[in-house]
């Protein structure tokens, strides 16, 4: 699942890449745009469900990522 300039719930064949571009509005230059990807699940090395790995880039510098699929949280940031 992500959340960026549109949204979407769908099964994606890895590596997947989504490149968007952000309008923003007035109270978003000033309080900021939520990005986010919730990653579903991979069959790690170990045979073991674990997270995808996810990073966010915003006009190419890395904001965000799980380490690996290590972390629960996915990757969010809020861009100015």
């Amino acid at each position: 699942m992500y959340h960026a300039a549109t949204d979407g719930f769908d099964d994606q064949t890895l590596p997947w890449t989504k490149t968007e571009t952000v309008e923003f509005t007035e109270a978003h230059q000033e309080v900021g745009y939520l990005v986010s990807v919730i990653p579903g699940s991979v069959t790690g090395g170990d045979g073991l469900l674990q997270f995808s790995p996810c990073v966010i880039k915003v006009d190419g510098k890395q904001v965000a990522d799980n380490d690996g699929g290590k972390s629960t949280k996915g990757c969010s940031d809020t861009i100015k």
